[in-house]
């Protein structure tokens, strides 16, 4: 299966917020991930680059494009500045078992090395366990993006 990507607003374009900046804004749905990132040009289009995006530049034009949360799929969704793109992660949800003391918790369970958030009371809470697998069902989406417009 191939990457497919739908891109759905009801604004015919960026609008202009500032003399160069615009928002696009509107719903993705992404029925086939690519681990490849793949421009999502859908949105990119309505933006202009301002340089490299490892020299202080924006490679698409793209600022910020902010995520709504969770997809519809459960999936972690941030943009991906260097391809423009979006980059999809598959959450793991992580029981707490051990004890508390001295305001940490110890979680009974070897995860290596894994960036987890500090925990003051036993619970659950989720972490990213990694780049989504080729082909998942993603889900939809919002998204408000902010970027450098044609004058």
């Amino acid at each position: 299966m191939s990457f497919s990507i739908t891109v759905e607003s009801p604004m015919k374009g960026a609008e202009r917020i500032s003399r160069s900046m615009g928002v696009y804004a509107g719903k993705v749905s992404i029925t086939s991930y690519s681990q490849t990132l793949v421009e999502c040009t859908a949105i990119t289009k309505y933006f202009v680059p301002t340089g490299n995006a490892t020299t202080g530049g924006y490679k698409d034009g793209i600022v910020s494009c902010q995520i709504d949360g969770p997809s519809s799929g459960g999936y972690i969704v941030r943009w991906d500045h260097t391809t423009g793109g979006f980059r999809c992660y598959a959450p793991t949800q992580l029981v707490f078992s051990g004890s508390a003391t001295g305001g940490n918790v110890t979680w009974g369970s070897a995860l290596g090395n894994v960036g987890l958030a500090a925990a003051s009371c036993p619970g659950s809470m989720q972490y990213v366990a990694g780049q989504a697998d080729a082909n998942a069902l993603i889900g939809t989406f919002s998204f408000v993006a902010v970027g450098f417009v044609r004058a």
